[in-house]
């Protein structure tokens, strides 16, 4: 993408850039835009929102949905260049979201085989973080949880149990994330800060940033088993009693595809 300083027109701007007009008036309308530079009665638009639109499609491309990259630009001044946007980036990366996937809304609908009420798939798309894009697709912002509900229910589990399972799951992570982030913020980057922010310790502190996702995502799937294991043995026992273990004992042993007795 290039344009150096010189001032565009919209239509200008979409042909640098690669965007439609109109998916440019929609980031606009959003926010994720700043005001064009008024000149008469013509808005021109300049370096900083070409920057801005190039950081807007690699957060898109890195699974980043339309609602965060907004809360994330809501605290960068409207003038921020290619530098500024290069260091939310790097800080942004170790945590960089799975792609975001596009679907028309009759593929959407025939994955769960026309069986849902619609407001079991408004609960669902809040979920997954889906969005109607310009052209009218549905763009999922976590098409793994849109995956899973769709294994759910095609196992016989209901959507809106599967909606409400999944709720449950996305807090706990939100939680889990919350903690370490506060973890590095109230640590490692405030002594970063109150030092004075010297250059030759990016490097060590993007490191422990970049460490903080795989700690977590460790320290969550090992008690999440752990519980799982617990919460399956608990309820076994309960209903089945004293022939608990060996009903466990069977669903251990069976993998995802054996069906086998």
């Amino acid at each position: 993408m290039s344009g150096g300083s010189q001032l565009l027109t919209i239509d200008q701007l979409a042909q640098v850039s690669g965007m439609t007009v109109r998916t440019l008036r929609s980031h606009a309308s959003r926010g994720l835009l700043p005001p064009p530079i008024i000149k008469g009665r013509v808005g021109f638009y300049g370096a900083a929102h070409l920057a801005r639109l190039g950081f807007i499609r690699e957060m898109q491309a890195a699974g980043f949905s339309l609602s965060s990259i907004e809360r994330i630009l809501a605290g960068v001044p409207d003038d921020a260049g290619e530098a500024m946007l290069r260091v939310i980036r790097g800080l942004l990366a170790p945590w960089r979201a799975e792609p975001v996937a596009v679907y028309d809304p009759e593929e959407l609908l025939a994955m769960f085989g026309g069986a849902a009420a619609p407001e079991q798939l408004e609960a669902l798309a809040d979920l997954v973080g889906a969005e109607v894009n310009p052209e009218g697709q549905v763009v999922v912002s976590a098409p793994g949880l849109l995956a899973a509900g769709v294994e759910g229910v095609a196992a016989g589990l209901p959507l809106e149990g599967v909606t409400r399972a999944g709720k449950l799951v996305v807090e706990s992570a939100r939680e889990v994330a919350e903690g370490f982030v506060e973890l590095f913020r109230d640590s490692v980057w405030q002594q970063f800060v109150d030092a004075g922010m010297p250059e030759g310790e990016w490097d060590r502190i993007v490191g422990v940033h970049s460490r903080l996702q795989p700690l977590a995502v460790q320290a969550f799937l090992s008690a999440f088993q752990r519980a799982m294991s617990q919460q399956v043995s608990e309820a076994l026992g309960h209903e089945l009693g004293a022939g608990a273990q060996e009903v466990l004992d069977r669903l251990l042993r069976a993998g995802p595809g054996d069906r086998s007795a």
